[in-house]
């Protein structure tokens, strides 16, 4: 049944993409990205294909495997080791229809992202608003809803989230700041309160990226600071490396 799901979520995007392309011309995105998180000492590597539209219809499918772990709480059904072998990690796909409203720098984007997991399915409806300044600055918010279906026993789960982002494009260089803001919105199936961070029913993220496009290569680097676990509040780095070839 998992793998029908993500067939199904593969036709789909390659449905929309070969609908939008026969009357719009299209760009396509490759991108490599290698993350390394610094408590677990465990990697991550994700391949991602990305496709825009001059509608302002756009997709993504991505597929990401990940490694061991040194710390075996992190991940106690797969802590072999930092370099143990890697495994599937998730399969993702979004679809969007950007909409810009004219003589005001303002973009509104409705979309949604879904994800597959070996054990989990999940649906994430959005709503962005982005608005761009003419001298390279801009602003960006998306409220989200974050729904996951479980294989096993566990209850579904149920998250609001907030993205911020404020970002500046010079030329070829760009770098943007993002806030995320996390909420669980239902308890575990035995009635006890779910937690997400430091035993608060919250958590969040910070990331720091930049860019540097070269001709139709574009590289980049993240930083960001992100949870450990449900039930403490340390915090570690995630690194994040990738290329971009857009053809």
């Amino acid at each position: 049944m998992r793998f029908s799901k993500i067939a199904l979520a593969l036709g789909l995007a390659s449905a929309t993409a070969v609908t939008a392309q026969a009357t719009q011309a299209a760009t396509f995105t490759a991108d490599y990205r290698h993350e390394y998180r610094s408590d677990q000492g465990q990697n991550f590597d994700r391949i991602c294909l990305i496709g825009a539209f001059e509608n302002g219809v756009g997709f993504y499918v991505d597929s990401s495997f990940k490694s061991g772990s040194n710390n075996s709480n992190s991940d106690p059904d797969y802590s072999e080791g930092q370099w143990g072998d890697f495994t599937t990690n998730a399969t993702e796909m979004s679809l969007w229809w950007g909409y810009k409203i004219q003589d005001t720098g303002f973009t509104i984007t409705p979309g949604i992202i879904t994800e597959s997991t070996s054990s989990t399915t999940g649906y994430k409806p959005y709503l962005r608003l982005q608005y761009n300044t003419s001298f390279g600055l801009w602003f960006a918010i998306r409220p989200r809803y974050d729904y996951w279906r479980y294989d096993n026993e566990l209850a579904d789960q149920k998250n609001a989230r907030i993205d911020a982002w404020i970002g500046y494009s010079h030329g070829n260089f760009g770098i943007n700041y993002n806030y995320t803001h996390m909420w669980a919105l239902n308890d575990n199936a035995d009635g006890s309160n779910r937690v997400m961070y430091d035993n608060k029913d919250w958590n969040y993220e910070q990331n720091l990226s930049m860019n540097y496009r070269i001709g139709k290569w574009n590289p980049y680097i993240e930083f960001g600071d992100l949870s450990v676990g449900n039930n403490t509040d340390k915090r570690q780095l995630r690194l994040r490396v990738g290329i971009q070839y857009t053809f």
